[in-house]
């Protein structure tokens, strides 16, 4: 297996040799969906004179502690994993030797997004510049990586109202829109980007997972699954309050290119939703929010399994593309991931994921090749 290690800063410090040896577990979940968690487990010990615990007694993990954990694989650079904020602790306390631990948990920069609610308007502005404020704000200092939106409001007819906290507004707007939300470190530079955009699944896949290829197999397991009621197209009605004339808006099928050859969405005979209480009057922001619907359930196909580290060498990231070989022509290609599971034990590093598809079969654009390409 090629060498992997791991570094973890607490504070912006490098833990301590101490620390470090007392660390039993790390887990860090890379999500696309959620935000970005952290789990540590580590060793409890009474010092020799029986009256204070290492680590706990010494409050080494206070409230808001930032943590960053990063990894490299064999000769490649280290990839910064995530920077988070302590949230919790659990400690569990035994008469057993050996058996005491304290669990840390901690969340990705947007728990500093959540720790204060309001009501704000945002007046004249379209989502993706509320969405760059907000980023960009001095309490955050988060560098935007935004995608424009075409609906812009205009403050005579009705004012975005903010009422919760930054993030929860901003998950909301992404919603309508289709986009994800989330932040998460640069691979390169390190720095906190706050994402608001469409998914990022038409970019060059990040590596393949070959599934029984023999010799070439890097996935320990691996399931797929299609879920053929979930497609949906969507119908919307809304009411103009100045003209009192109907707002009507219809959306059959997905607006994003297929990731296959057939779209998961079915001409025949489709399952449609009628979405309401959208509190939206206008025909083009019932649009887009049908639009957006519509795309989020297309993406009905799902896979699941865990990495040979050995015969895969790298770091398996969220919120990006990956290619499927080996999996039969309905289900290889190329998915997007969203949700990677990294598990720092004594018995080595581990890497589970969960992909997703918006349609099945192959392409004909795949390029299957033995040495990170695909092979038909």
């Amino acid at each position: 297996m090629p060498d992997v290690t791991y570094s973890l800063e607490l504070g912006g410090s490098p833990a301590s040799p101490s620390l470090l040896a007392a660390v039993q577990q790390i887990d860090i979940e890379d999500n696309a969906m959620l935000a970005d968690m952290i789990r540590l487990r580590i060793a409890l010990g009474v010092d020799a004179a029986g009256g204070k615990w290492n680590v706990l007694d010494e409050d080494v993990f206070p409230r808001l502690t930032n943590i960053k954990i990063g990894v490299a694989i064999g000769s490649t650079n280290a990839i910064p994993l995530i920077s988070g904020y302590v949230i919790e602790t659990h400690a569990e306390m035994s008469n057993v030797p050996g058996q005491s631990v304290l669990a840390v948990t901690g969340m990705d920069p947007t728990v500093l997004m959540h720790l204060e609610e309001k009501v704000k308007s945002w007046p004249n502005m379209a989502d993706s510049d509320v969405a760059s404020a907000i980023f960009s704000d001095a309490a955050y200092g988060f560098t935007p990586v935004v995608d424009a939106t075409k609906w812009t409001r205009n403050d005579d007819d009705q004012t975005l109202i903010q009422r919760g906290s930054d993030i929860q507004f901003l998950q909301r707007l992404a919603e309508h829109n289709g986009f994800e939300c989330f932040v998460e470190l640069n691979d390169s530079s390190g720095d906190v980007e706050g994402h608001f955009h469409a998914p990022k699944y038409e970019q060059t896949a990040q590596g393949v997972l070959s599934v029984n290829m023999g010799s070439a197999t890097n996935v320990n397991a691996f399931s797929a699954r299609f879920d053929m009621l979930g497609p949906t197209t969507a119908e919307v009605t809304g009411v103009d309050v100045e003209s009192g004339s109907d707002q009507p808006a219809q959306i059959t099928s997905s607006e994003q290119a297929g990731l296959g050859s057939a779209k998961s969405t079915e001409v025949h005979r489709p399952r449609k939703v009628l979405l309401s209480g959208t509190g939206m009057a206008q025909t083009g922001e019932l649009q887009k929010l049908a639009q957006a619907v519509v795309d989020r359930s297309a993406w009905a196909v799902a896979a699941e399994g865990e990495l040979n580290i050995v015969a895969y060498g790298g770091v398996l990231r969220a919120k990006r593309p990956v290619s499927v070989r080996g999996a039969g022509r309905r289900f290889s290609g190329t998915y997007y991931v969203e949700k990677v599971l990294h598990s720092f034990t004594a018995d080595g590093y581990k890497q589970r994921f969960t992909l997703k598809r918006n349609a099945v079969g192959l392409t004909g654009s795949e390029k299957f090749t033995d040495d990170g390409g695909l092979s038909s």
